[in-house]
Order: C-alpha cells, then sequence, then structure tokens
C-alpha cells in the first residue's frame, strides 16, 4: 500500500504537477526540500517497505531511481540489483540495466569498463536498437580508445533524433570528433 503513494512521489518529482508551474512549486516549498517532501523520511518509508516486500522489483527500482538522483550510486546500485534479482520482467527491460550500468559506472568514477559495460551489453542483446543503451555503448567504446566502434554505435542513434534538436547536435559533434579520432587511427583497439 506504501508503493502507490510513493510511485506517484517518484513520478511527481520526475514530471512536475501539470496544474501549477514549476516556479510556484518550488516557492511553496520550505528550504532544504524537494517540492514540499522530505526525501529522506521518503527513502526511510520505502526502505521499510522494502523490508517487508522484498520482492517487490518496483519498489527496488523506485529506491535506486531516487538513491541515484541523490548522487548516491552505490547504494542505486544496490538497489538496481535488487529489483533484477526480484523480477524477471525487469530484467527483461533494457532501460533498467542502462540505469544501473550507469549507477555502478558513477560510482567507480565516471567509467563504463568492466560490470557497466557488462549491462550495457545485455541491455541490447535485450533490445539492439534501445536508444540509452547505444548511446552507452558508443561511450564505453569512446572511452575504451575504439572510436570505429563508437561511431558503429551512435550513427544509428543519431539517425533516429530529431534534426535540428539539441539531441541531434550533441550527438553530431560527438561523431565528428570521432570521426576524426579513428581517421588518426589513435588508440584504436577492438572490444
Amino acid at each position: 500500500m506504501l508503493l502507490v503513494p510513493l510511485l506517484g512521489l517518484a513520478l511527481y518529482h520526475w514530471t512536475g504537477s501539470p496544474e501549477a508551474p514549476e516556479a510556484e512549486v518550488h516557492a511553496s516549498s520550505p528550504p532544504g526540500s524537494d517540492f514540499g517532501i522530505n526525501a529522506e523520511e521518503d527513502l526511510r518509508r520505502l526502505r521499510s517497505h522494502l523490508e517487508r516486500q522484498p520482492r517487490d522489483a518496483r519498489g527496488w527500482v523506485i529506491l535506486a531511481r531516487l538513491l541515484a538522483d541523490a548522487n548516491r550510486f552505490e547504494e542505486a546500485a544496490h538497489a538496481y540489483d535488487k529489483a533484477l534479482a526480484a523480477s524477471s520482467k525487469v530484467a527483461a527491460d533494457p532501460a533498467v540495466w542502462c540505469e544501473y550500468a550507469d549507477a555502478l559506472g558513477m560510482a567507480q568514477g565516471g567509467s563504463l569498463a568492466g560490470k557497466p559495460r557488462e549491462f550495457i551489453d545485455r541491455a541490447l542483446a535485450l533490445d539492439p536498437n534501445h536508444p540509452k543503451a547505444l548511446e552507452m555503448a558508443g561511450s564505453s567504446a569512446y572511452e575504451n580508445g575504439d572510436y570505429a566502434a563508437a561511431l558503429r554505435y551512435w550513427r544509428p542513434l543519431l539517425a533516429a533524433q530529431e534534426p535540428g534538436s539539441q539531441a541531434y547536435s550533441e550527438l553530431a559533434a560527438a561523431i565528428a570528433r570521432t570521426e576524426r579520432l579513428a581517421a588518426t587511427g589513435i588508440a584504436t583497439k577492438r572490444l
């Protein structure tokens, strides 16, 4: 029963209220709070719920997202691990694998090497065209100096972006920079 209000809270946090402009919401919030809500108390209640309902995969995902939003990446990675273990449906969601890879990567200093890359590959195995998985796989390849592989991931992703959008412009710039590096043959290796 506690999960429904917390899910609503998380969705409200991510989307905001359609009735109230964001400035009004922030103006009515007490200092140090997020939309007038005590985040630590909400996390405590969600953790308490998960102690009683450890197989609640959605609850673990919500907890992981809230922790990642708070830059508590090690804790977020642990919660993603619990969510994936609790539900085959969650384990079949490439977005959750990408979020887990991101949290774990941030916990290890921003690198996608090792386990994060394994999780990105799992996401791609579930959906070879998943936008976040393609973006992260390209970033991982770039980080590893494999510019040709980065381009193989990013080019299809660019084709799916709306020309003129910020995402399109940023990705096009990254591709152009990577093409220059690939042309020089510097630090190219196979994954």
